[in-house]
């Protein structure tokens, strides 16, 4: 079934492309959610639209995005844990506790844009990845202190 994209989806694509999907897909998930349209000659017209729409919104966004980057370049957070005599802690840093700090630090960064693969359990300096909109990654530096 050919449906075309009213708003960006992760796994198809950005508004104004015609895809085709699965009819349960569609049906199921998509219209209900108004994430696309079918695609008809009426609707058609609509895509030139949509896409001059997403490519001036993706160019903004890309702007705010590489200031956030640069905020971010030069950031280094640090926390303070409890921690045994080996420098294990007793508790872990996740990315709800570095996205809540990058929160106070007035940078709006979700948890889900926070990319560590496990928890920080050891004393020291780590490099914590921020997926910051689209491909544009930058790098951090989280320093775990123990408690005194």
């Amino acid at each position: 079934m050919k449906v075309l994209l009213i708003k960006t989806v992760d796994t198809l694509g950005t508004p104004g492309e015609v895809v085709n999907v699965a009819p349960g897909y569609a049906r199921n998930y998509l219209l209900p959610r108004k994430l696309a349209v079918l695609a008809t000659k009426g609707s058609m017209k609509m895509a030139i639209s949509l896409k001059a729409t997403a490519v001036a919104k993706a160019k903004e966004q890309n702007k705010a995005a590489e200031a956030l980057a640069e905020k971010l370049r030069a950031l280094t957070l640090t926390f303070t844990a409890t921690a045994d005599e080996s420098g294990q802690l007793y508790g872990g840093i996740g990315e709800r506790e570095i996205a809540a700090a990058l929160i106070e630090k007035k940078l709006e960064i979700d948890k889900k844009q926070v990319v560590i693969e496990n928890h920080i359990k050891i004393l020291g300096e780590h490099k914590v990845q921020i997926k910051v909109h689209g491909d544009i990654v930058e790098t951090i530096t989280v320093k775990v202190e123990a408690e005194a």
